[in-house]
């Protein structure tokens, strides 16, 4: 299973990829010009998520916050390698690997 390595002032976190990109689907298929989009839509964005690494940090940064993932993701860790000022605003706080 893919997971989002995520380094916060708290230590370090897995948060599974899927969540990221069924949240980036949610908002990219299930509305196309006021309609509902189909399924097929809206799987072909997790697709397209879950085979681009970049797709998903870049999401992840630009158009979610931590409190909308802390409860979901699993704390591995704690070892701190950022720092509150710099928490959730740069793409090397965050690694795409995989895990079991």
């Amino acid at each position: 299973m893919k997971v989002i390595l995520i380094n916060t002032p708290k230590g370090q976190y897995h948060l599974p990829l899927r969540y990221v990109a069924e949240h980036r689907a949610n908002y990219y298929a299930c509305e196309v010009d006021g309609e509902q989009a189909g399924s097929d839509e809206w799987q072909s964005e997790v697709d397209w998520v879950m085979d681009d690494d970049y797709e998903a940090i870049d999401w992840l940064i630009n158009n979610t916050d931590w409190v909308d993932w802390e409860l979901r993701a699993k704390k591995i860790n704690n070892r701190v390698k950022v720092s509150e000022d710099d928490f959730w605003r740069y793409s090397s706080d965050f690694d795409i690997v995989d895990s079991e």
